[in-house]
């Protein structure tokens, strides 16, 4: 995470929000070099990063086969009682 000096962020505001804002990473601001606990967040996502085309083509192909295993291994895990329990029960 970054961070900015209470000085550079009093000097120069709007640089530190566009730099924010263009990179969608959290600033942490600190005051004579420690952390004051606030941060400058972005409120939308930063730019998004490209995938090439031979990146998705090297991830593995989902045929319908494996749906019908799926479906399986959730009944099988449905069908069990106590799968879920409340770890609530039997306290007063």
């Amino acid at each position: 995470m970054r961070t900015v000096g209470t000085r550079e962020l009093k000097q120069n505001p709007a640089e530190v929000i566009a730099r924010v804002l263009a990179s969608g990473q959290d600033v942490e601001i600190t005051a004579y070099g420690k952390p004051t606990g606030v941060r400058l967040v972005a409120d939308r996502p930063g730019p998004k990063k490209w995938v090439s085309g031979a990146v998705l083509n090297a991830l593995p192909q989902v045929g319908t086969g494996d749906n019908e295993s799926l479906k399986a291994d959730i009944a099988r895990v449905v069908a069990e009682d106590d799968y879920v329990t409340d770890p609530w029960e039997g306290r007063q």
